[in-house]
C-alpha cells in the first residue's frame, strides 16, 4: 500500500528541520557530555586527562549516545506548526566485532570511485518516532579534524642571521587543510577496518585518544588512503609561527616568532627555565606546552596556534615530510625533553629514520589540498 504522499512530506520536513541540531550532536558532541560521566564502556572509557574536544565528531560518541549512554531515552526534539516530533538514530547497522558486539549506529563510508562527491564519512540513519516506516540516510564528516591554512606569504624554518630573508614561499591559489591534532589510535582503527586489518586494530580504549604510532611507511599509507598527505614541514612552521600582521597577506618582511604565544622565547615559561633551573612549571604552561614533568592530557585545546593547528611545542615529537631539507623531518619538542631544552623552540628540527622506539615515539598528522 502506498504511502499517503502528505505523510512523506512531513517526514521530510522533520527531517530538514532536524538536521542542523543532528550536526550540532555530531560536531559539539563535547556540549552533551553528562555531569554524571558516560555509561558504555564498550564505545568509551573517558579519562580525566583526555579533553572533550575529542568527542566532536567522533563515531564513538554518537553510537554512546543513541544507545543510551548519556540519557534514558535519547531523540532530537523537533516542533512544527505546534506539534512535537522526535529524531533518533536506528541501529540499523552490522556491529563491529573488534570493536564491539552492538548493532552500530553508524557505517563507515569510503567511495571506491571517483567523483566530486564527499569520498569518505560515516552513514547514519534517522527516523521519526510518530511517522512509522519511513528513515533518512544521512552522511556525517569528520568537519571537527581539520583548520584552514589562510593563504599569504609564510618562511620556512630558523634564520640564524635576523638580517637574511631565509626561504620565503607563499600559498596563493592553494586551498590546504591541516589536521589541528595527531591522527588519533581511534582514526587509525578505523583505517585498519576499511582495509581489513581487523587483528592490527588498538583494542585498549583508554589508548584510543592517543597519537597512533605507525611507522613511516603505514604513516604515508594512512594519510593516502583519504587522499591526503604527511605534513609537511613548511606547513608546520607556517601554521606555528604567528604573522606580524594577519590582515597583510603579502608583508614585506617575514618574521619568525620562537613560539606559538609569544615572539620573545625569553618571556614565556621555557625562557625562563633556562635561566632558572629551579622554576616550577604551572598547568598552564603545561597546556601551552606539555614538556618533561607534565601530566600528560591528550586534545588539550589551550595550545592552539594563530590559525587552530595544536601541539606546536611539547607533547609528542612528530614527523614532518621535508622536501626542502629531507633528513629534518622531526620535530624534536616534545613531552620527553625538559623545559629547559634548547629543542622547545620553533623551527629546529632533528631527523627520524621511521622505525617508532618506546624512547621516541612519533606522532604525525595529515594535510589536504582541496582542488580549486
Amino acid at each position: 500500500m502506498k504511502r499517503p504522499e502528505s505523510q512523506e512530506k512531513l517526514f521530510a520536513q522533520v527531517i530538514d528541520a532536524a538536521t542542523p541540531k543532528v550536526l550540532e550532536l555530531w560536531e559539539r558532541a563535547d556540549r552533551y557530555f553528562p555531569k554524571t560521566g558516560l555509561k558504555c564502556d564498550e564505545e568509551i572509557i573517558h579519562e580525566k586527562t583526555v579533553g572533550k574536544t575529542y568527542y566532536q565528531c567522533n563515531p564513538h560518541f554518537w553510537q554512546c549516545y543513541w544507545q543510551g549512554g548519556t540519557q534514558e531515552y535519547p531523540s532530537i526534539e523537533i516542533d512544527i506548526f505546534g506539534q512535537k516530533f522526535h529524531v533518533t538514530a536506528k541501529a540499523n547497522f552490522d556491529p563491529l566485532p573488534a570493536l564491539s558486539s552492538s548493532p552500530r549506529y553508524y557505517r563507515l563510508f569510503k567511495r571506491t570511485s571517483p567523483g566530486i562527491n564527499l569520498t569518505y564519512g560515516y552513514v547514519v540513519e534517522l527516523v521519526v518516532n510518530e511517522i512509522p516506516g519511513l528513515s533518512q540516510p544521512l552522511l556525517l564528516t569528520d568537519s571537527c579534524r581539520d583548520t584552514y591554512l589562510p593563504q599569504r606569504i609564510y618562511g620556512y624554518e630558523k634564520i640564524k642571521d635576523k638580517r637574511e630573508e631565509g626561504f620565503i614561499w607563499d600559498n596563493f591559489d592553494r586551498h590546504l587543510f591541516l589536521d589541528k591534532f595527531y591522527v588519533s589510535n581511534r582514526q587509525v582503527n578505523e583505517w585498519r577496518l576499511l582495509i581489513g586489518e581487523d587483528k592490527k586494530i588498538e583494542v585498549d580504549r583508554k589508548k584510543w585518544p592517543m597519537p597512533a604510532l605507525l611507522d613511516l611507511k603505514e604513516q604515508t599509507a594512512y594519510c593516502h588512503f583519504y587522499g591526503k598527505r604527511v605534513l609537511e614541514a613548511e606547513l608546520f612552521d607556517a601554521a606555528t609561527m604567528s604573522p606580524t600582521d594577519l590582515k597583510n597577506p603579502t608583508p614585506d618582511r617575514i618574521y619568525r616568532p620562537q613560539t606559538p604565544w609569544q615572539r620573545d622565547l625569553s618571556k614565556t615559561f621555557l625562557g625562563l627555565s633556562r635561566v632558572n633551573p629551579d622554576y616550577q612549571l604551572t598547568p598552564l604552561d603545561c597546556q601551552l606546552a606539555q614538556v618533561q614533568g607534565c601530566v600528560g592530557t591528550f586534545y588539550s585545546t589551550d595550545s592552539a596556534s594563530w590559525m587552530g593547528l595544536h601541539f606546536a611545542l611539547g607533547f609528542y615529537p612528530e614527523r614532518l615530510q621535508n622536501f626542502i631539507e629531507p633528513k629534518e623531518n622531526l620535530k624534536m619538542s616534545s613531552r620527553f625533553h625538559s623545559p629547559a631544552s634548547e629543542w622547545h623552540e620553533l623551527g629546529y628540527r632533528s631527523h627520524w629514520n621511521g622505525a617508532q622506539a618506546e624512547s621516541l615515539p612519533v606522532a604525525f598528522r595529515c594535510y589536504e589540498e582541496a582542488p580549486l
